[in-house]
């Protein structure tokens, strides 16, 4: 044996012992951190499972203390020398990074008491120390390189290459933790195992059956589909098994010399025994003689590897032909998963019966986390940001209660929901979210049919436990709840319950608008409450939604409180309805009174009646009014015979009106007069008489027919009166004076003054005065 390379792994060895044995007080696992001189060996065969090794190892001495220092020491022995022999250059790396941790200033070079190797230059096993200038030797072979000889010396050499091991600690079975065992950690949570709970396979018992008999099992299935949890389990149900556990590339005839560990029966555990294969590993020569001393050989390999190398005609292959399988699927079977569901112990199981879905529990449980936490760190948000949103939509149509794939079509429309800058073309975020990680599946998994697509259970589920993923957008809601029924590739009865869950405690808090929106896509009393909860919270559109229901129900008082409140909201369309109800109830009103004799309110009611173009039903209650002393209504009378063409009794009436002194029937009859014969000398009499009265209208309608007449400086003191009372026509007609005398600029600004008062008229010649022609030239042509 090459003593360089054993000296370096004893001294490795004792120096994991120290530092584990200064760890072993506090509550931390070990780490990588904690022993740098190791990292150097993590490419090497079974590199990647010495950090696991380490915890376990950990576990040991807590638990057990002293005793386990000496079997803890001996296996980090051969762990290392086995790495170290497939690179030699690895013996140089280890020890230099020995001598750099040594000199360290925290280092702890002082051997802790109890860790047996106080004091100690070489290797501490009796069985491992040669004396000096001797044969070295285990079981029948002898190694005569640092042997001297006195005479010729005939020797026989057997082939067997590589080093031969010193010695293997058989192990009691229960002292080997699943991790050991390369059963994969899930998520941490506080207070439970690092790995998940053991749920029974359906195939356990032919396992199990199989463990019975010695040779060579092979565990077969896909990566993390439980191989190695199936392999722990079978062993822990033998009576009272020992076991050995080599690393990858192990020289393995040392179990020729000590194939029993105890009385029970004797286990190998060769975790993906590809690694397990090739000169001085396990040939078909060496597991015959295992299997005739009675040693199980239990091993893992996916299922395609192995019908194709059983077939084969390398040694490895013949080994392979060797064995009996048991395959251990990676969907979960009905009964598998009710086992999965009825664990109580581990608050875990029941969320990975819920989403594990047809990858299996296995891998839910041991990738999971993992693809969760590639989901959301930022580098994915910095390098697939449409990717990362494609699985958030994915993940969130779960979270809304659609668990079956969905079309591609339905995945790309709740991603638009998202406010989000395009930042990648959704073939290359597609591409990235449905690639295949850790050689198991991508984030989003395609369904049963072509084109359907949905997140990866674990996603789901993690997102659930963690409670810091956002709240699923409305619009998403509403884009799932709109679909129509008969073209959803869902049911839409559990996304209802799933919004209702979520937006309940919104509701509670008085989002109106979520009522609102939501109470338009349910019916019957959830629909009503809904919508009168958002409506007295002053929703406007609820508000007038609800008074329809009122109308059409009679409670017309409740109607037009909620169509006021929703009018004072901005409604247009409820402020129609809402003066349509307050004129019917006043014409309601109106009539009762005027039924009673009252003048004003015939009166009134004859304008309204007017206004609605019931001149018949008008004119009627307008003699009731003038019967009874209301003299305004000869006004109204005069302007109903003005609209027939009588203008002989519209005369009548007007005068009727003068003789009251009415304003405003003084200005009519000016401008019947002047309309009749203009020079009639009393139109302009009672136009003055009118204007004096402070009708307004009068100042305006004389100050035109004097402006017509040439008498501009009167025209243009009544329509400054007029303008100063407010009027837009007096503002408008100035303009037009100012205008003919060529003052435009003044003139503009009569017209805006009319417009700003709402004249029509004024805001069309704004318009027709300041636009520029279109088709005006940019350039003059000289």
């Amino acid at each position: 044996m090459d003593t360089g390379v054993d000296d370096v792994a004893w001294a490795g060895a004792r120096t994991v012992v120290r530092g584990l044995a200064v760890l072993k007080e506090g509550s931390r696992p070990p780490a990588m951190a904690d022993f740098p001189f190791l990292l150097c060996l993590l490419d090497a065969p079974g590199g990647s499972r010495i950090e696991g090794r380490l915890v376990v190892d950990w576990h040991r001495l807590r638990n057990r203390g002293s005793a386990a220092t000496r079997e803890i020491e001996t296996g980090w022995f051969h762990r290392l020398r086995n790495q170290l022999n497939t690179d030699p250059l690895r013996a140089a790396r280890l020890r230099a990074a020995l001598e750099e941790d040594r000199r360290r200033p925290d280092a702890d070079t002082d051997v802790p008491e109890g860790t047996g190797a106080a004091d100690s230059e070489g290797p501490t096993d009796p069985a491992a120390s040669p004396a000096p200038d001797s044969p070295q030797g285990a079981g029948d072979h002898v190694d005569f390189r640092s042997a001297t000889f006195q005479d010729q010396v005939v020797g026989v050499q057997h082939h067997h290459y590589g080093s031969v091991p010193v010695s293997i600690a058989w192990r009691p079975a229960d002292e080997v933790a699943p991790l050991e065992f390369g059963v994969r950690p899930t998520r941490r949570v506080p207070g439970l195992p690092e790995v998940p709970p053991y749920i029974p396979r359906d195939c356990d018992k032919r396992l199990r059956a199989e463990l019975d008999h010695p040779g060579l099992v092979l565990i077969l299935g896909e990566p993390y589909v439980g191989k190695s949890y199936s392999a722990w389990h079978g062993v822990q149900s033998l009576p009272d098994p020992v076991l050995y556990i080599p690393e990858p590339g192990e020289d393995l005839r040392v179990l020729l010399t000590e194939p029993e560990g105890g009385h029970g029966r004797s286990v190998v555990w060769l975790d993906d025994l590809t690694d397990h294969l090739g000169d001085g590993r396990l040939g078909p020569r060496l597991l015959g003689r295992l299997t005739t001393l009675g040693v199980v050989v239990i091993g893992t390999m996916p299922a395609d590897e192995y019908y194709r190398r059983r077939a084969g005609t390398e040694p490895g292959d013949r080994v392979v032909a060797m064995a009996r399988t048991v395959e251990v699927p990676r969907e979960w079977s009905e009964g598998e998963l009710q086992r999965l569901a009825g664990h109580r112990r581990d608050p875990r199981a029941y969320p990975a019966f819920l989403w594990s879905g047809r990858e299996g529990a296995a891998s839910y449980f041991a990738i999971g986390h993992l693809l969760f936490d590639e989901w959301r760190r930022i580098g994915t948000q910095l390098e697939h940001p449409g990717g990362q949103l494609l699985v958030r939509a994915a993940v969130d149509l779960a979270r809304c209660g659609v668990t079956a794939a969905v079309p591609v079509a339905l995945l790309q429309a709740v991603r638009r929901r998202y406010a989000a800058e395009e930042r990648e073309p959704f073939e290359e975020a597609f591409a990235w979210a449905t690639a295949p990680l850790f050689g198991v599946s991508g984030l989003l998994v395609e369904g049963d049919e072509k084109g359907t697509w949905r997140a990866y259970g674990a996603l789901v589920a993690e997102a659930l436990r963690s409670g810091d993923l956002e709240p699923v957008p409305d619009e998403v809601w509403w884009t799932l709840l709109d679909a129509a029924e008969a073209d959803a590739p869902f049911d839409r009865g559990a996304v209802l319950d799933a919004a209702r869950a979520a937006l309940q405690p919104r509701f509670e808090e008085g989002d109106t608008a979520a009522m609102y929106a939501f109470a338009g896509r349910v019916d019957g009393e959830e629909n009503a409450e809904l919508l009168r909860r958002a409506a007295e919270a002053g929703h406007p559109e609820a508000a007038e939604v609800l008074a329809v229901r009122l109308l059409a129900a009679g409670d017309e008082e409740a109607a037009l409180r909620h169509l006021e409140a929703a009018a004072e909201g901005g409604s247009v369309s409820a402020a129609r309805e809402a003066g349509r109800l307050h004129r019917d109830r006043a014409e309601r009103w109106l009539r009762r009174a005027a039924q009673a004799g009252d003048g004003a309110a015939a009166h009134r009611l004859g304008q309204m009646l007017t206004g609605r173009g019931d001149r018949p039903e008008a004119r009627h209650w307008y003699f009731r009014a003038f019967d009874r002393g209301h003299q305004e209504a000869a006004f109204d009378l005069a302007n109903l015979y003005l609209g027939t063409g009588d203008l002989k009794t519209a005369e009548s009436w007007l005068r009727r009106g003068v003789e009251q002194g009415d304003a405003r029937a003084m200005n009519g009859l000016a401008l019947l007069l002047y309309r009749m014969d203009k020079d009639d000398p009393e139109w302009e009499e009672l136009f003055g008489r009118s204007a004096a009265a402070e009708y307004v209208g009068a100042r305006v309608n004389l100050g035109s027919r004097l402006k017509a007449k040439g008498q501009e400086q009167e025209a243009e003191r009544l329509f400054r009166e007029a303008d100063a009372l407010g009027s837009s026509e007096a503002a408008f007609q100035m303009a037009g004076l100012l205008a003919r005398r060529g003052a435009e600029k003044e003139a503009l600004q009569w017209y805006r003054r009319a417009a700003e008062r709402g004249h029509y008229l004024a805001e069309r010649t704004l318009a027709e005065r300041t636009v520029p022609p279109r088709h005006a030239p940019d350039t003059v042509k000289e």
